[in-house]
């Protein structure tokens, strides 16, 4: 699919702004771009380079056949810079790159568009060794920087930029990126309920712990769910080698709170796939939800949520999910 209706089908609100910016030539010198993966970043990055090059507009829109557009398409634009990140940070040379191209006029014409993905990425020093030419960039130069954690991007960056916050994802949008990377439909369901972000699903899914977790609690809800005490080994011999670090231990208990908060669903009549998230344990959900009370239910949903604010406040992880056991099992015994 072309980029611009990439764009216009994930951010259409955006990309209709900023077609009437440029139509009233009130486009600003830098943008930061800001929303978590997949929301379009990329795509209207593409899309506002393609609109600014194009030498065949078709009603405002870019042709995607003239020779600019081809060249941005393949990557090849001289006047069209893009940095991104090696691993962890965007590196020096990067940065030395994006700084002497900063000095040179546009190779062809008199525009030219700098796109910087993962902005947050840079470091402290690098952001500060750009902020002369993102505050005073010169006629024709555009600046579009690209993060989905604008906190992490120095405030005099940010002050400097004009931030245009992108929507999450739909659930349907989600659930097809992630589809396209080839994520189990198992593993996309249960995720939708806990991100809205590909790339942090990707993160999980790294050594298959998305799987591993999403078993070992089905395993916990499956003994709990019958008031057995079983839940509490599973604790100690599935759970805890998982939560290998806090943010581990977080989702850990997130998982636990999404299967309860299925059940209650469930019990309150609602059973479409859209609005649950283990759908692969959903005749044990339905068998749960009919043997107890709503007033139950909603009482374990509680205690789910009261646990993961006990991690907040620093009590044991593993501590945590064994009280959480035993109080499910009490409820149910009552």
């Amino acid at each position: 699919m072309a980029d611009q209706l990439q764009a216009e089908s994930l951010q259409p609100l955006i990309v209709r702004q900023l077609q009437t910016v440029i139509k009233n030539h009130e486009l600003a010198h830098a943008y930061l771009f800001v929303g978590p993966t997949g929301s379009g970043k990329s795509q209207l990055a593409k899309w506002l380079a393609l609109r600014l090059f194009c030498l065949d507009l078709q009603n405002g829109e870019p042709d995607l056949t003239c020779p600019e557009c081809q060249r941005i398409l393949s990557g090849n634009h001289p006047d069209v810079v893009v940095a991104k990140p090696e691993g962890r940070q965007i590196k020096v040379d990067e940065i030395r790159h994006l700084k002497d191209e900063f000095t040179k006029s546009a190779v062809e014409g008199n525009k030219k568009l700098f796109i910087i993905h993962d902005a947050e990425k840079m470091t402290n020093n690098a952001a500060n060794s750009l902020l002369k030419f993102i505050e005073e960039p010169g006629p024709g130069i555009y600046i579009l920087m690209l993060t989905t954690n604008k906190s992490a991007v120095l405030p005099t960056i940010r002050s400097r930029t004009q931030v245009i916050e992108f929507q999450p994802l739909s659930r349907a949008e989600l659930e097809k990126a992630l589809a396209q990377k080839e994520v189990p439909r198992t593993e996309r369901t249960v995720a939708l309920g806990l991100t809205d972000s590909v790339s942090e699903v990707m993160e999980w899914r790294k050594d298959d712990w998305l799987k591993q977790a999403i078993t070992a609690i089905s395993l916990w809800y499956r003994h709990t769910s019958k008031a057995n005490m079983l839940g509490f080994v599973d604790v100690q011999t599935e759970i805890v080698k998982l939560a290998i670090d806090r943010q581990k231990q977080q989702l850990i208990l997130d998982l636990m709170a999404l299967i309860w908060r299925d059940t209650l669903l469930i019990a309150n009549g609602i059973t479409a796939e859209q609005d649950l998230h283990f759908l692969q344990d959903q005749e044990l959900l339905t068998t749960t939800a009919n043997n107890y009370s709503v007033r139950a239910l909603l009482a374990i949903s509680q205690e789910t949520l009261t646990s993961r604010h006990l991690l907040d406040q620093n009590m044991a992880f593993q501590n945590i999910a064994e009280q959480l056991t035993i109080k499910i099992v009490q409820v149910l015994s009552a």
